[in-house]
């Protein structure tokens, strides 16, 4: 029969238990360190993959966000210059309506001033007529 301590090195070296104090630990322990090197490899890859992918996602929002401020920077300007033309088609209406108002009103004047002239010529022409008093 085997001894008793054969049997259970068996399970320890496959499970990664370390055996005694007295033995060589470093040996048993190389395996469990070697597969905790491997993780974190495989961490420090996954995290430099996850970290390139972030990257490129946070350029493209960047990218769309650039495309979509600048679209709308040019609707803001194509609405601002509407606006404009029109306020200024609104101006130019108004200003139309005064020129007409003070043409009317100028023309207003002119006949009643050309009404009142024949009587003020008379109105002279009668004093200078008479004979003074």
């Amino acid at each position: 029969m085997r001894p008793v301590s054969t049997i259970l090195d068996r399970f320890r070296r496959a499970a990664g238990v370390p055996a005694a104090p007295a033995e060589d630990l470093a040996a048993e322990l190389a395996p469990v360190f070697a597969a905790l090197d491997d993780l974190e490899a495989e961490a420090d890859r996954l995290r430099e993959g996850a970290r390139t992918r972030a990257e490129k996602r946070l350029a493209a929002a960047r990218d769309e966000a650039a495309r979509t401020t600048a679209q709308y920077r040019e609707r803001a300007e194509a609405e601002r210059r509407r606006t404009a033309a029109e306020l200024r088609r609104a101006t130019e209406e108004e200003i139309l309506l005064v020129l007409q108002s003070a043409e009317a009103e100028a023309r207003q004047i002119r006949e009643r001033g050309a009404a009142r002239v024949p009587a003020f010529v008379a109105a002279a022409l009668a004093c200078v007529q008479e004979p003074p008093t």
